[in-house]
């Protein structure tokens, strides 16, 4: 049996998941989201087949899994005031940052099985990485069901140690970022050397796209990729020699704890304060 899911605040990253869902052939008519804004509902509702709603407590009622997509500070306010109607038999899932396992069962306020998942943005090409993690409470048809779903956005990994969450966020949650702001000043650096921006976005664009794949397709260290194509006195070598006296390790590494020390910032204001 297909399962109802609903989409609870429908958004960018709700509209990924379920227009993946339905280019991968899911029914519309198994697919509920919501929204307080009319036109948001109308559009979704004529744009994509699937049923709107104002009320979340009519679409929690109606689903078999919910996916929880409202902003992390509305998280606590919106879970709670549609709890009464949570039924210990669904699966819901959130793509909230920030937002831990305990906070959203203590919030739900009954035994059910919940999926925390860090989602990126890449997910609306349909290039999507996300990271994932189940309470106690999922099991493993539950998951199975789960990297289904975010297989139409992309792929997916299962982390066991809820605290790897913070480095999913890091490596592959907010890392898209990382790679515009690279491309951004490779772009600039060439246009000030005289090269149209055009150009330069496509050139280095598609270095980038071309160096992910040998990277996931090639059974080499990655270490040993750079070295193929770094000739000794070479130009890429010079590159990289630049590189190394700024200290890219630290960079990289600065970059990424900054963030993960913000993630972990985030879980602490954001944890459910039990009685």
């Amino acid at each position: 049996m297909t399962p109802s899911i609903a989409f609870i605040g429908v958004g960018n990253m709700a509209r990924s998941i379920f227009s993946g869902m339905l280019a991968s052939g899911y029914p519309a008519e198994k697919i509920i989201g919501t929204s307080r804004t009319p036109e948001k509902r109308e559009y979704y509702h004529e744009q994509y087949g699937i049923a709107m709603l104002a009320d979340n407590d009519s679409a929690v009622s109606q689903a078999d899994v919910v996916v929880l997509c409202v902003k992390p500070a509305q998280m606590q306010a919106v879970v709670e005031d549609f709890s009464s109607h949570v039924r210990e038999d669904q699966l819901f899932i959130s793509v909230a940052a920030g937002i831990e396992l305990d906070s959203l069962a203590h919030w739900l306020g009954k035994p059910v099985a919940v999926v925390r998942s860090m989602p990126n943005t890449p997910s609306q090409i349909g290039a999507g990485m996300t990271g994932l993690i189940a309470n106690e409470h999922t099991n493993g048809e539950q998951k199975n069901w789960v990297s289904e779903l975010f297989s139409s956005i992309g792929n997916s990994v299962w982390v066991e140690n809820e605290v790897h969450m913070h480095t999913v966020t890091s490596l592959s949650g907010s890392a898209p970022a990382y790679f515009f702001r690279f491309i951004e000043a490779m772009v600039k650096n060439a246009k000030e050397q005289g090269l149209d921006e055009a150009t330069s976005r496509e050139l280095a664009s598609n270095a980038m796209f071309g160096a992910a794949r040998m990277v996931m397709e090639l059974d080499e260290p990655i270490a040993q990729l750079r070295k193929n194509i770094t000739s000794p006195k070479g130009t890429t070598e010079q590159a990289l020699l630049s590189f190394e006296a700024a200290d890219i390790d630290k960079i990289v590494a600065d970059a990424m704890m900054a963030c993960v020390n913000r993630s972990k910032e985030m879980a602490a204001d954001f944890a459910a304060k039990k009685d």
